[in-house]
């Protein structure tokens, strides 16, 4: 083993880190702690509308209850 084989070893190493880092898309890197805290935090509402269910007559929209596992009628939400 010579130092040129391990510098030549860390260059190829560094030069295929930054090809993968510059080449995968955002969207496809692995989730960092910051992101799922950042998920979780906006998960912490009780109330989701749900776009697929029409609004009643009334004009209340569905909403999907985080706590009870329901889902409801709201009029301003």
């Amino acid at each position: 083993m010579s130092f040129a084989g391990v510098g030549n070893a860390a260059v190829g190493a560094l030069a295929v880190n930054l090809a993968t880092n510059l080449l995968t898309k955002e969207e496809n890197k692995p989730a960092t702690k910051k992101d799922l805290k950042n998920l979780m935090s906006s998960l912490k509402q009780r109330y989701y509308p749900i776009l697929n269910i029409p609004i009643r007559r009334d004009g209340a929209k569905a909403h999907y209850d985080m706590e009870t596992k329901n889902f409801i009628y709201l009029k301003n939400y």
